[in-house]
C-alpha cells in the first residue's frame, strides 16, 4: 500500500385488539397491563446496579444564573398559572407571567430530564429522563417529588409524551436500541402505573391528543422522498382514531415522481390539536427563508401555522420559530422542541430564540415571558485516552478512484481525504 504523510385518505391500520378499542376499554386496559407485570424497574438481580445519576471519575461543578436557554420545551399547566419546561436536562417551573423558575429535578445527579408534560389535573409531570441507564418514561408530582419510571427497558427509548385526556394513559414514541426488549417502534400507550404498553402507529413522531380523547395526531416521514427535505414534504401529519384504528392524512403534497422538481405543499411536523378540536398548529419550513445571527445567514426558515380542521385553510401564525432538525439530534429529540397550547385555546407556549413565548392564536402577536433559572451540575470526568498522533508517514487503509497516464508511469488516487501521485 502507499505511503503519505387537505384531508384526502382514510386508511384502515392493523392494530392490536387492544388498541382499536382504546377509546371504549380504557380501565380494561390498564387492568390488564397492571396484571401483566409492574414497570420494568426491578433491580439487578446479577449484583449491584451501576447508578447511572453518580458523577465519575475527576468532577467539576458548574453553578449560574440565565435567562436564556437552547432547544427548551414548554408545557402550560391547566389552570394557567405556571409553565413547565426543560433546560440543560433539567425540568423547570416558572409562573405563567414570569419570574424566578423552580428547578424540580435537581436531586437527580447527572442524568437527563426533558420534554415535561403536565397532567390534565396539574398533579402528575409525565417526562423523559435516563436515569436507569435509557432514555425512558418517568413521572413525578407537580412539585418534583417521588419521581419513578413508567418504563425501564435498556432496549428501547421513549420521547415526547403526550396525556390522554383523563390523566391515565401517556403516549409517547418509541424507539429501539437493539436487545430484542420493549416492542416495536413508533407510537405506543403506557398506563401511568407502568405496564408493557400497548403499539398504537408504526413510524410516528410527536404526538397530541385531542381533548375528547378520540384523536390522536403526530407527524411521519414519507419514505418516498428520498433526500428527507422537509421543503420537500419528507414530513407529514395523521390522525389516528383510537376506537377504530383508521388513519386520515391531514396534509399531503410531495415532490416526488411526477411532481419532481416541484414546489411540494412544504410539508408540516409537531402537530399540536387545540382544546376545541378546531385547529392543529404545527411547522413548516419556508422555501427560500433565512434567518441571521451575527451576520451569518443560513436556512431554510421554520415557522409555526394553524389549519382548520374543518375546512383545510391553513395561515401562518408565527415566523420565524426555532429552525427544524431533521437529522442527527432530531432522532432523540424531536425536530422541534416541544410546544402547547393554553388550556383555553386563546395561546400557544413555545420556546424561540432562547425565550419563553406567548403567541396569540388569533393576532398571532408574540410576548415574552421572561424568566430566571439558576443551573447548577456536576460534570463527570470526559471518558477519553489521551494519545499523541505524529508526523510519521502513515499507511493508507482505504485508496479510491486509482486512474493512471496513458504510458502507466504515474497513477492518480484519493486516500486519507487527498489526491496523491505515485510513480
Amino acid at each position: 500500500m502507499p505511503e503519505c504523510p387537505m384531508p384526502r385518505a382514510i386508511r384502515c391500520a392493523t392494530l392490536p385488539l387492544a388498541a382499536l378499542a382504546l377509546s371504549a376499554a380504557w380501565p380494561t386496559l390498564a387492568k390488564a397491563q397492571r396484571a401483566g407485570g409492574a414497570p420494568a424497574a426491578a433491580a439487578d438481580s446479577a449484583g449491584a446496579r451501576w447508578d447511572v445519576t453518580l458523577a465519575r471519575g475527576k468532577t467539576r461543578e458548574i453553578d449560574f444564573t440565565t435567562s436564556e436557554g437552547t432547544w427548551m420545551s414548554a408545557d402550560p399547566s391547566a389552570d394557567g398559572a405556571s409553565i413547565y419546561f426543560d433546560l440543560l436536562g433539567h425540568v423547570y417551573r416558572v409562573p405563567a407571567a414570569g419570574g424566578a423558575a423552580v428547578c424540580l429535578t435537581q436531586n437527580s445527579g447527572v442524568a437527563l430530564n426533558y420534554q415535561p408534560r403536565i397532567s390534565p389535573d396539574g398533579k402528575t409531570i409525565a417526562f423523559i429522563s435516563d436515569r436507569r441507564g435509557q432514555h425512558n418514561l418517568w413521572i413525578m408530582n407537580a412539585d418534583g417529588s417521588n419521581p419513578r419510571p413508567v418504563h425501564s427497558d435498556l432496549a428501547i427509548t421513549a420521547a415526547e409524551p403526550a396525556w390522554t385526556p383523563d390523566g391515565q394513559f401517556i403516549v409517547v414514541r418509541r424507539g429501539g436500541r437493539g436487545g430484542g426488549g420493549g416492542g416495536g417502534a413508533g407510537l405506543a400507550m403506557y398506563h401511568r402505573d407502568g405496564g408493557t404498553g400497548v403499539s398504537l402507529v408504526p413510524g410516528g413522531s410527536a404526538p397530541s391528543v385531542s381533548a375528547d380523547g378520540r384523536y390522536l395526531y403526530y407527524h411521519v416521514s414519507m419514505a418516498s422522498v428520498t433526500d428527507r427535505e422537509a421543503l420537500a414534504g419528507a414530513l407529514q401529519l395523521r390522525r389516528f382514531e383510537f376506537k377504530t384504528g383508521e388513519i386520515l392524512d391531514v396534509t399531503n403534497g410531495e415532490s416526488v415522481g411526477a411532481a419532481a422538481g416541484r414546489f411540494s405543499s412544504g410539508g408540516a411536523a409537531m402537530p399540536e390539536v387545540s382544546p376545541n378540536g378546531q385547529l392543529v398548529a404545527f411547522a413548516r419550513q419556508i422555501p427560500d427563508g433565512l434567518l441571521e445571527f451575527k451576520g451569518h445567514k443560513y436556512g431554510p426558515r421554520s415557522s409555526l401555522w394553524l389549519r382548520d380542521l374543518k375546512t383545510g385553510a391553513e395561515r401562518l401564525l408565527m415566523d420565524p420559530i426555532d429552525p427544524m432538525v431533521t437529522s442527527g439530534g432530531g432522532k432523540t429529540l424531536g425536530v422541534l422542541p416541544r410546544y402547547k397550547w393554553a388550556a383555553d385555546g386563546k395561546s400557544i407556549v413555545l420556546a424561540q430564540g432562547g425565550k419563553l413565548r406567548r403567541v396569540d392564536a388569533t393576532s398571532g402577536a408574540v410576548s415574552t415571558i421572561a424568566f430566571t433559572a439558576t443551573v447548577r451540575r456536576t460534570i463527570s470526568e470526559m471518558a477519553r485516552r489521551e494519545f499523541r498522533i505524529t508526523d510519521d508517514a502513515v499507511k493508507a487503509q482505504f485508496v479510491r478512484w486509482p486512474a493512471a497516464n496513458v504510458d502507466g508511469s504515474l497513477i492518480a488516487f484519493q486516500a486519507l481525504g487527498h489526491v496523491f501521485v505515485q510513480r
